[in-house]
């Protein structure tokens, strides 16, 4: 089972967060004091690992207190049921089951309901279960007469007919009726009543038998009827023993490795023990040793059982880490002198172990995160939800970005909220997972919609961005994003040079921004569409630039219906058939591009002894320069080129002196990328 949304109602600040769908990884992004703390606390509540109520004195919110009710729902649920869940419910309910998620709500007071579709796990028993019970009731006797036979074969038809038809008080009638309809068919007492010492009749002790453990067992099976489970409380009853477990961390100190056990043993037995200490006894308890255990065995002569339990608890430790996190391996070992006790680890790239508090403080943060982690989760890494509050708040910018990436791996198998407004935490290329908080006069709402968010949610998306695209850039009405710096000259000098020429060229008020790369475009045109403004992103007609541009395209254009977004191919654009690999180089003339790399690497080239470049086959201009030079042992930069390239076209006053087919393929580009400034919502390659 797993948690794919949530919703929070009147819970503290927030009055209803709106359903919030969860990816697998995913992140609340806002300003401090936005509510981020609450909506995570409010999750953690619904089925923690140790017991934790809604408190309604302290977290109904202020100045809605005539509306205070224990019957409130606080949060609302949705989790997608694994196959093996619907089976299980299928036979539960003997019906077909299409749906793939299920709603759970839990209320102030402390109650689930699960909310089943109309028609599944009606409030009756299982036919099965009664099937089970009436098998409690008597069979009929064949040594009565045959009217009595069929009498009692008629009461217990009735009693299963009632009993499925779910007709509890019609079954208690039935008992006490059947007890007069018996006696009108009953046999005589006695073979000889006219006798002094009359002998009874076997027929009349049979039937007599059968009547008084018929209305015995009906009772006992109308008790049964009551008080069993009905197929709704079974199906309730297993959905809530399969919810997840819910994991809220909101401190993330760094562990101590060093410690004189004695006094530590000494502190915990007066309750007094120090937060580094704890940090030593989640070290102890996840290696599966025993501190008492520990401090005697260092007040004996002979420590060799002792030296014997470190290495087995280090391996012990060290084992545990491997299986939980895969590639995030550290090996440790533990040892001890005297009652000085030590921690020593390495990471996966390191050559020795060396004592944990002698790493830096990076390596001492991660280690002590993935240990806490496991401690808090009682080393139950499957299948939990996993609340983290802020994560990475004081690592430095490159630290931030490397827990960015490990969280992904903490996810596997679980699902994973955690919230920030750090913006080196916030990965733009899955956009996916991004949630918004948004302030409103009707509390805090939730929304995956970039341009809801207030201007201080959206300046952690702004700076995120600013982050990612390496490059300063400043955003205009109307935007042209281009995958890097070369795109940017290139196609700035041909539309200059179309303008001169007396072509018309790109609009004025159009500002171009370079990325860097494929998804980096997507990560600036997907912040300029959040800000509502007008964008193109235009994408190399490439397996990088395809996958860059369908993620924007599917995941943000499609999403949102943005009419003035767009996205285009660049083979296309300047006219090539569709499937074509193309960079903006390709615009040139194999020959007029291969002059200008000449002119570059004529030093390099004369060197070599190459007087004439003969490119191989393919497809992408620059890619086969590149081939070519690799093999000559010469370092290609395409940007070197695209600069001499750059100067050469604002030499030029005409159109006319480019080649011919440069030309079209450049006036087919700037047409191109114009329409879509002024139409929106076009992706060129689509057409």
């Amino acid at each position: 089972m797993q948690l794919a949304s949530f919703r929070v109602q009147m819970y503290k600040c927030i009055l209803d967060s709106g359903k919030v769908k969860v990816a697998p990884l995913t992140v609340l992004v806002g300003k401090n004091e936005s509510g981020k703390t609450t909506m995570l606390k409010a999750l953690h509540k619904f089925n923690p690992y140790s017991p934790e109520p809604y408190n309604i004195d302290r977290e109904w919110p202020r100045a809605h207190r005539k509306e205070r009710s224990k019957d409130q729902i606080a949060c609302t649920a949705e989790f997608l049921l694994t196959d093996e869940e619907i089976e299980t419910l299928r036979q539960l309910t003997s019906q077909e089951i299409i749906f793939k998620t299920i709603e759970v709500t839990k209320d102030y007071a402390g109650r689930f309901e699960v909310l089943f579709p109309e028609g599944i796990g009606p409030d009756k028993l299982h036919p099965n279960d009664i099937d089970q019970i009436l098998m409690k009731l008597p069979v009929v006797p064949g040594s009565v007469p045959q009217s009595f036979q069929e009498l009692a074969r008629l009461c217990i038809d009735e009693a299963n007919r009632l009993a499925r038809e779910g007709r509890f008080t019609d079954l208690e009638a039935l008992g006490k009726e059947s007890v007069d309809k018996f006696g009108a068919v009953r046999s005589p007492q006695f073979q000889n009543p006219q006798e002094e010492n009359p002998v009874q009749n076997p027929e009349y002790v049979n039937e007599q038998n059968f009547i008084s453990q018929f209305t015995n067992k009906l009772g006992e099976a109308i008790t049964s009827f009551k008080t069993g489970d009905s197929i709704r409380k079974k199906a309730h009853d297993f959905i809530i023993g399969q919810l997840p477990t819910f994991i809220y961390m909101d401190e993330y100190r760094a562990f101590q490795g060093t410690s004189m056990l004695d006094q530590l043993l000494e502190r915990v037995g007066r309750k007094a023990q120090t937060p580094e200490d704890d940090t030593i006894l989640t070290i102890l308890n996840l290696s599966g040793l025993n501190l008492e255990e520990l401090v005697r065995q260092g007040q004996e002569d002979d420590r060799e059982q002792r030296r014997y339990n470190l290495d087995d608890g280090a391996a012990t430790l060290t084992r545990q880490i491997e299986d939980n996190w895969g590639q995030l391996k550290y090996e440790v070992k533990l040892d001890a002198d005297g009652q000085q006790f030590f921690t020593f680890v390495k990471g996966v790239d390191d050559r020795a172990l060396i004592r944990l508090e002698e790493r830096s403080r990076g390596f001492q943060w991660f280690f002590s995160f993935d240990l806490l982690l496991m401690h808090e989760t009682k080393g139950a890494l499957k299948g939990c939800v996993i609340l983290l509050d802020e994560p990475g708040l004081h690592l430095h910018p490159e630290g931030q970005r490397d827990l960015l990436k490990r969280l992904e791996d903490y996810a596997k198998g679980n699902t994973l909220i955690y919230t920030s407004h750090l913006p080196f935490m916030i990965d733009l290329q899955a956009p996916e997972r991004i949630r918004i908080l948004t302030e409103t006069k009707n509390g805090i709402v939730v929304t995956e919609d970039l341009s809801m968010p207030q201007p201080e949610g959206k300046l952690t998306l702004q700076a995120a961005l600013g982050i990612s695209g390496r490059m300063s850039f400043l955003l205009s009405e109307r935007n042209l994003v281009v995958e890097g710096v070369d795109d940017y000259w290139l196609i700035t000098a041909l539309s200059n040079l179309m303008k001169r020429s007396g072509v018309e060229g790109l609009p004025e008020d159009l500002m171009l921004t370079a990325a860097g790369g494929a998804s980096e475009v997507t990560y600036i045109a997907t912040l300029i569409t959040g800000q509502e403004l007008d964008v193109v992103a235009l994408y190399d007609s490439d397996r990088a630039g395809d996958d860059a541009k369908e993620k924007f395209v599917k995941r943000w254009l499609f999403k949102y219906k943005h009419p003035r977004a767009s996205a285009i191919s660049l083979g296309p654009a300047i006219g090539f058939q569709e499937g074509r690999r193309c960079s903006i180089e390709d615009l040139f003339e194999e020959s007029f591009y291969l002059k200008f790399v000449e002119e570059v690497y004529k030093a390099q080239l004369n060197f070599a002894g190459i007087t004439t470049i003969e490119l191989p086959e393919g497809e992408q201009l620059c890619k086969r320069v590149d081939n070519f030079m690799e093999q000559k042992k010469i370092m290609f930069n395409k940007g070197s080129v695209a600069k001499r390239i750059l100067s050469h076209l604002n030499e030029l006053s005409s159109l006319k002196e480019l080649p011919e087919n440069t030309r079209t393929r450049a006036i087919s580009l700037i047409t191109a990328i114009s329409k879509a400034v002024e139409e929106g919502g076009v992706t060129v390659s689509d057409k």
